[in-house]
């Protein structure tokens, strides 16, 4: 109504019922409270109101990070179902590195607002060369019991976005920090094709 897509109730109620069947609710939905609804279907309502008006790109801020292992599977493949069948733009964010190397083409790492490092997904674990990248990536927990993994375990608080440090902002609590971090910020550099890094002593 507010985006003058569709005047009529008729037609309202239309596209409300192929939204829902969209994202695999039946149309009884429609008649029910939220909290009527579980935290799945109130998720799949969720993604139902952001394809309302048609989006080319969708902004999922940690999409599955409320709900239980089962029930976030079935949003992970709805949404990855919804990708293709939409050909839908998905900017994805998350703390879970293995749901984003899953859901993602390219990934871009971030610490206090800036990007510090944006690859391919597909060498994500592999090439990464940003010394706060390698540190997320020794956070992650390991599958197999009894395997020892070098974890980084950083220093320091981490200073406020509002006033951050000079030069490279990762620089107080990097365990490789040199001089020169302080003095000028890292320009975002190309590695390879799909491949850029802000720091001045990788890359």
């Amino acid at each position: 109504i507010i985006h003058e897509i569709l005047k009529k109730r008729s037609d309202i109620n239309d596209r409300l019922t192929q939204l829902l069947e969209l994202v695999n609710l039946s149309p009884d939905c429609l008649k029910k409270y939220p909290h009527e609804l579980s935290g799945g279907q109130r998720q799949r309502v969720g993604i139902a109101r952001a394809l309302a008006l048609n989006p080319k790109i969708l902004i999922c801020d940690e999409p599955v990070s409320a709900l239980d292992v089962s029930i976030r599977s079935q949003i992970i493949n709805l949404l990855l179902d919804l990708q293709k069948r939409l050909n839908l733009t998905y900017l994805f964010i998350s703390h879970d590195l293995s749901l984003v190397e899953h859901m993602s083409d390219q990934v871009a790492v971030m610490y206090l607002g800036k990007i510090v490092e944006l690859l391919s997904a597909e060498n994500f674990f592999e090439e990464r060369l940003h010394p706060y990248t390698d540190a997320l990536l020794s956070a992650v927990p390991m599958a197999k019991p009894g395997l020892k993994k070098n974890r980084i375990i950083l220093s320091g608080d981490v200073p406020s976005p509002i006033n951050p440090p000079s030069g490279c902002r990762f620089r107080t609590r990097c365990p490789i920090v040199e001089p020169i971090c302080a003095e000028n910020e890292p320009p975002f550099k190309k590695i390879t094709t799909n491949h850029f890094v802000a720091c001045h002593l990788r890359g």
